[in-house]
């Protein structure tokens, strides 16, 4: 007879699995608490449905989640370096202060992500959606983003040395005070963006739209800054030193 002992053992056992300290995902050990912290290095997520997990300060550097749905995920000062995001649903997580160098996230949809200080650097986002995002202090340091849209996001304080933003759609993106050095813009839609205080050293601005409408108050440029016609910049100090191509 299952009586009502029984049935206290028996939940008991199925909650104290449901707590254990190693669990399985696409056939791979991973070790997690309660909030899915921890390290799962090299693991593969991918297609699984991560919605409202927490991984603040968790290790997922080199793991698969391409094609996850990770909407609303809380992961600050997560390492998700090298990791393959590619396609992921990501629209409203917390990633700030993560550190996502060489991290693939070419289509991620990543509409008001919260990413303020996380790095980005050579990280590859052909294609991703970044509408409304706060990426304030954001390095995107030879990131490709290529087709990639910004509409309205903040890059305030951004670094993005050397980034590739050819065919960005970045209507009143905020680029107050951002590093803009050598990133190559070709093509790029910057209708009502507004780059206050930038420095545009080496940058492309070849074949741009919507230049007219933008506020680049107080930026600079240098020697080698490509600009459209009828527009110019003064020079950023110490940018008379910059060799020409």
């Amino acid at each position: 007879m299952f009586t009502p002992q029984k049935r206290l053992i028996s939940l008991a056992g199925l909650i104290a699995a449901m707590f254990a300290n190693t669990a399985l995902a696409q056939s791979q050990p991973v070790a997690w608490s309660p909030s899915y912290g921890g390290s799962c290095a090299d693991c593969d997520l991918s297609g699984k449905n991560l919605t409202g997990w927490t991984l603040n300060g968790a290790n997922y550097s080199g793991a698969r989640f391409d094609y996850a749905f990770m909407r609303g995920v809380r992961a600050t000062a997560v390492n998700l370096q090298r990791a393959n995001i590619t396609g992921a649903d990501l629209r409203g997580a917390d990633l700030t202060s993560g550190r996502l160098a060489d991290a693939v996230l070419n289509n991620a949809r990543m509409q008001n992500v919260l990413a303020s200080g996380a790095d980005f650097s050579r990280a590859r986002m052909e294609g991703a959606n970044l509408e409304r995002a706060k990426l304030i202090g954001v390095n995107f340091q030879g990131a490709t983003l290529l087709f990639s849209r910004l509409d309205t996001a903040d890059l305030s304080g951004a670094n993005c040395t050397d980034a590739v933003m050819d065919r960005a759609t970045l209507r009143g993106a905020v680029f107050n005070g951002a590093n803009l050095t050598a990133v190559s813009f070709t093509g790029a839609d910057l209708s009502q963006a507004s780059f206050r205080d930038a420095r545009l050293p080496g940058a492309d601005l070849t074949g741009v739209t919507g230049a007219e409408t933008a506020d680049f108050a107080g930026a600079c440029g240098s020697l080698t800054t490509r600009l459209p016609a009828n527009m110019s910049l003064p020079m950023c100090a110490g940018a008379e030193f910059d060799e020409a191509d």
